[in-house]
């Protein structure tokens, strides 16, 4: 696979006439709740509207964002003075790619003088047509759970991201961590469970309970011509524009993957050829772990100024010679291919929609197909386990009831049993024991409010709300939730609801304070509260709080 996609990648390069490129905005920067609320306040956009997509490139936000500013400056616009410092803030962020060009870059010394409160910091050095800029990342947090009585909750991580670029053809970046938690005990639970650290891949223990892992990322980016950008790199994707996917979410590892995007007129086409590692609980850090293969086509079409609606398809494999060179065919339905092949692997269609709606607001949802009969989907009544659909639905309003930068947003996502589930664990959509869509897995409905709040420039309050109920297997009966599980091993063919099994009832509230130092550094406190409830156990509640700080890195969160 690596050899395959490396030959891939050099064809693309020599075979196109390249122009500068950037690196991306990494998943988890603040800037994404910026620019959703960008996207909100200005409805008809269209560099924004095609936001869907994560992580976005670097270069296309900052150009972006400085013309936004350049309207804002000249009253054609009107943003609050929160917005103006947070859209500065995003500009000094992507510093390379601002008009005019601006070097952030300073000393250490200076990081706490007046210059260091208003400009995010950097090491770095800019020579002809090469660059280079470094940030440091810090975060350490200490906290109690009400279930742990041994020690306390811990995150200690250490590390930097470096990017640049190499002449006018490459861009690059990477992130390197070193990570030590202490967790509370439902996600102690689901570690222990499941071999593996949440959002991570292999991990060593450490303490009581706890995980000791680094985490790396980095690629390169490239345009190959006026319309073609490739991106080939270990990181994580995000699809969709609610705080949940369906489709591909950032839940599991890192992944090898070479993505290609092509923009022309109202559309942009997004193929990945991506390496995953297929469902084992044998992480003995000395053997190599079994891989299976990932192709998606995303095909983003803008309706109109306020909607869009993409389309996507997927397939699952694994071939013992390697790639399926089949399916690098970047324009032709996989459904056609597979059946060409004698249809041996999952396939998965759907689409993703928003319209940006009213004066600040946006509709959103997703529809995930794993298979489709008519008869039986005309009589849903039935049950039939073979309706593996997925729904979301959502909605996002900026400046709430009028008040300035009080943000909210409300979403419901309902998956049916087996959904995401396959014949052979190669087919699972999943990666490194965890789900690459939704963290609960199938058989489940799940509603969410999220309240963001910034009343000044240098405090956040971040509030959110989940309640879900699911269907839990039982006793080595096969309900559809475990996404591990083989569907050939259910119980019946017939009488499949979402909630069938043994009900798990699960509420969790939690809330954030940041306040923000200087720039991307940020003082937190948060404090959560879940309640569990499941047929046929004791309840389960916790009560959580962390404090810490944070430096040129998002928080850590376990919403499940």
């Amino acid at each position: 696979m690596h050899k395959k996609l490396t030959v891939i990648l050099i064809l693309i390069i020599v075979g196109f006439k390249a122009s500068s490129q950037s690196d991306q905005v990494e998943l988890g920067a603040k800037q994404y709740d910026f620019i959703d609320r960008l996207e909100l306040l200005l409805q008809k956009d269209s560099v924004f509207n095609f936001s869907s997509f994560r992580p976005l490139n670097r270069k296309d936000i900052t150009q972006r964002a400085a013309y936004i500013q350049q309207l804002s400056d000249k009253g054609l616009i009107q943003l609050t003075a929160v917005d103006k410092y947070n859209l500065d803030q995003l500009l000094k962020q992507n510093f390379e790619w601002a008009t005019p060009l601006a070097d952030t870059t300073m000393p250490f010394k200076n990081l706490f003088n007046k210059n260091g409160a208003k400009t995010p910091f950097y090491w770095g050095a800019k020579r002809e047509d090469f660059s280079i800029y470094l940030q440091p990342i810090l975060a350490y947090e200490s906290g109690k759970d009400n279930n742990v009585t041994t020690h306390s909750l811990l995150r200690n991580t250490r590390g930097f991201e470096v990017r640049g670029t190499v002449g006018k053809t490459i861009g690059y970046y990477t992130s390197v961590t070193e990570n030590q938690e202490l967790f509370p005990l439902y996600v102690q639970n689901v570690k222990d469970a499941m071999h593996v650290v949440p959002g991570t891949g292999y991990y060593k223990d450490y303490q009581k309970g706890g995980g000791d892992y680094f985490d790396v990322r980095g690629g390169i980016n490239f345009k190959a011509g006026k319309y073609i950008d490739v991106q080939f790199a270990n990181d994580k994707i995000f699809v969709g524009n609610g705080l949940r996917s369906l489709i591909l979410s950032d839940n599991s590892d890192n992944f090898l993957f070479l993505k290609i995007r092509t923009k022309f007129w109202k559309f942009q086409y997004y193929n990945i050829y991506g390496q995953l590692m297929t469902t084992t609980r044998d992480f003995d850090g000395q053997s190599l772990l079994p891989q299976k293969n990932i192709v998606m086509q995303y095909l983003d079409f803008q309706v109109s100024k306020r909607v869009n609606i993409a389309l996507y398809e997927n397939v699952m494999f694994n071939r013992q010679n390697g790639f399926d060179l089949n399916y690098l065919n970047p324009v032709i339905f996989l459904d056609a291919i597979q059946q060409k092949v004698g249809s041996p692997d999952k396939l998965t269609v759907g689409m993703n929609i928003k319209a940006n709606v009213f004066k600040k607001s946006q509709l959103y949802g997703q529809l995930v197909i794993n298979e489709w009969v008519a008869h039986e989907v005309f009589h849903y009544s039935n049950g039939w386990w073979g309706n593996k659909e997925a729904f979301q639905f959502g909605i996002k309003t900026a400046d709430f009831l009028g008040v300035k930068n009080l943000d909210v947003q409300a979403e419901a996502n309902i998956v049916r049993p087996f959904v995401y589930t396959h014949n052979d664990t190669v087919g699972s959509y999943t990666h490194y024991n965890q789900a690459l869509a939704h963290p609960l897995g199938a058989n489940f409905k799940e509603y969410i409010a999220i309240i963001k709040y910034q009343p000044i420039r240098k405090l956040t309050i971040n509030s959110k709300i989940f309640y879900s109920e699911q269907g839990l297997d039982s006793a080595g009966r096969n309900f559809g939730a475990n996404i591990f599980e083989l569907y050939t091993t259910r119980v019946r063919d017939y009488g499949f609801s979402i909630g069938s099994g043994i009900l798990s009832k699960t509420f969790t509230a939690s809330t954030t304070i940041s306040y923000e130092v200087i720039p991307n550094l940020f003082l937190n406190a948060n404090l959560l509260i879940r309640n569990n409830k499941t047929e046929g156990l004791k309840d389960f509640n916790t009560t959580a709080y962390m404090i810490g700080f944070r430096w040129n890195i998002a928080r850590r969160e376990f919403n499940f």
